[in-house]
């Protein structure tokens, strides 16, 4: 078998946090949480349709999950810093994502065609 690190595909969900809502301790604005699972649903919903446009893989694969963060968070034990993985050639698909009143998700995936 051939070992390769090349990255053949790359799912990002882009989490943004209203920093002066997360800084505020007078925060009351609740969060519904009807609508916050209605999003990841629909997230869901299109991960798993994405099997009739990503290609097969026919081969053995690893994943790699990354974490980025803001510089002042401190970075758990057994955590090691790396590269971010991109694909290079790569087709880009933008799904549908969701924001909360606190947060904001944009997943994204990229592949490379074999």
């Amino acid at each position: 078998a051939v070992v390769s690190t090349q990255s053949t595909g790359r799912w990002s969900f882009d989490i943004n946090c209203d920093k002066s809502i997360r800084n505020c301790p007078d925060f009351t604005k609740p969060a519904e949480l009807k609508s916050i699972q209605k999003g990841i649903q629909d997230v869901i919903r299109q991960i798993v349709s994405s099997v009739t446009f990503l290609p097969v893989l026919e081969s053995s694969c690893s994943f790699d999950i990354l974490v980025y963060t803001d510089h002042d968070v401190t970075i758990p034990v057994g955590w090691d810093e790396t590269t971010a993985k991109i694909v290079i050639g790569s087709e880009n698909v933008q799904l549908k994502g969701f924001s909360t009143s606190v947060h904001s998700v944009t997943p994204t995936i990229s592949y490379k065609m074999p």
